[in-house]
């Protein structure tokens, strides 16, 4: 059983208490709250109490009551503090006394004397079949109330909690046994059942002898003290019988390893909802980081974007006239480069059909047409005919026309219409290449 794992806590420090910090204590009838201050805990009058800790929002250390714990004295045949944990697993789980909690601690023990070869030690149980109440939001420390309080020495120590007597036996300055009783007042039957239960711890030497026996507060209510008890304490316990005010608490410097399992259950509660509030968050920054992600790749692309613009801007006020310097130089080449003029190109059209004899074919027009259309194309149209018999020499001239070097920069295309009175009709079409959108 982990979760109840018996861990030696005496070499612990307390956490710091804060000065605002609260002590859910029993007190005599009621549940009490207690406050530090620079001379010590302290309750002052009209502080709150209630008959249930849960009636308090808050307490950063909570005291059980002594009737809601089982205290064992176990003495172990070691002086190895780490062989102790186990060895009081062993005598819980003999006297049926091991609580079985799936989560929490509901088992401390502490070192009352220490010899070479033996250990003697109060081990204390919480009564797992009780309810837990507690203040409304978790104590930071648990403690049994016995070891809130400066026991004297070698004594047997009564005084009242929650309406019903209580005492413990020291052993020096160390509780070695507790226990709450029915009674709610001091009698001579009570004496008897206090030596009752004391009976085995003084069989198996856990105390051999009591300095005194000390009374705190007035346990019977505000009657006399009963002469009678005294003398029964007296008789039975042999030591001198003392009536004292109860002191305030003073927590020591040890930690209990106590835990209830509402609040073990409470802190792992807390400790999912932590990691599935990290988890969400998480992925919330996922879902915002994508978009953000894109949002700043378009910014940095519409950035380059803007750039290449300014830089087109600034290309087109310095050369944004090019386009109309080369029209114009196209138009002045039209006017001085003399392999333009219509002469010229009918001179090297003609000159293809008469350069060899070519029988049977005839020119009956010739056209040239400048910066047509959109595009701005040349344009020439030969128009001719040719004999019936003879109509293998027309498409011999087309052939003479389209591989003269002077003409290459048109592209040439033959069309020959139906014959008409013994004739066939036929033209041959240049246009610009450069300007045709299959040389593009």
């Amino acid at each position: 059983m982990a979760a109840s794992r018996l861990t030696p806590l005496f070499l612990l420090k307390p956490p710091p208490l804060d000065p605002t910090a609260t002590l859910c204590l029993p007190g005599p009838e009621i549940w009490e709250l207690w406050k530090p201050s620079p001379s010590g805990w302290q309750r002052v009058p009209g502080t709150e109490s209630s008959t249930s800790p849960s009636a308090f929002k808050a307490a950063a250390l909570f005291a059980f009551p002594v009737s809601s714990t089982f205290a064992v004295p176990i003495r172990a045949a070691t002086g190895d503090p780490d062989l102790l944990p186990d060895i009081i697993e062993i005598q819980l789980e003999k006297q049926s006394l091991k609580p079985d909690a799936p989560v929490g601690c509901l088992t401390d023990w502490r070192i009352v004397d220490r010899e070479e070869n033996q250990t003697l030690v109060c081990a204390a149980v919480l009564n797992p079949g009780l309810p837990e109440e507690l203040p409304k939001e978790a104590p930071a420390r648990f403690e049994l109330s016995p070891y809130l309080y400066d026991l004297p020495d070698d004594s047997l120590v009564i005084w009242k909690e929650l309406g019903r007597l209580v005492f413990a036996v020291t052993r020096r300055d160390h509780p070695v046994y507790f226990h709450a009783l029915s009674a709610s007042h001091l009698t001579p039957g009570v004496v008897q059942e206090i030596e009752q239960l004391l009976m085995p711890v003084y069989t198996q030497g856990f105390v051999t002898a009591l300095d005194a026996v000390v009374i705190w507060g007035d346990p019977g209510s505000t009657a006399a003290p009963d002469p009678a008890t005294d003398a029964a304490f007296q008789v039975t316990f042999g030591g001198r019988v003392l009536r004292l005010p109860k002191p305030p608490p003073r927590p020591g410097t040890r930690v209990s390893a106590l835990e209830p399992v509402s609040v073990a259950q409470g802190k792992i509660r807390a400790a999912r909802a932590a990691r599935i509030q990290k988890i969400v968050t998480a992925c919330v920054l996922a879902y915002l980081l994508v978009p953000g992600f894109f949002a700043f790749r378009y910014f940095m692309e519409q950035r380059k974007v803007n750039v290449l613009k300014s830089r087109v801007a600034v290309l087109e006020s310095n050369y944004g006239n090019v386009q109309g310097t080369i029209d114009q130089a196209n138009l002045a080449d039209a006017a001085i480069n003399f392999k333009q003029y219509p002469v010229e190109l009918l001179y090297q059209c003609l000159t293809s059909l008469y350069d060899t004899a070519t029988p049977g074919v005839r020119i009956t027009g010739f056209e040239v047409e400048k910066n047509q259309g959109e595009k701005k194309l040349s344009q020439i149209t030969i128009k001719g005919e040719a004999n019936n018999a003879n109509t293998q020499a027309a498409i011999v001239y087309a052939t003479k026309v389209k591989g003269n070097p002077e003409l290459q920069n048109f592209k040439w295309e033959y069309k020959a219409q139906a014959p008409k009175d013994g004739k066939v009709p036929f033209d041959i079409v240049g246009i610009t290449k450069d300007d045709t959108p299959e040389t593009k």
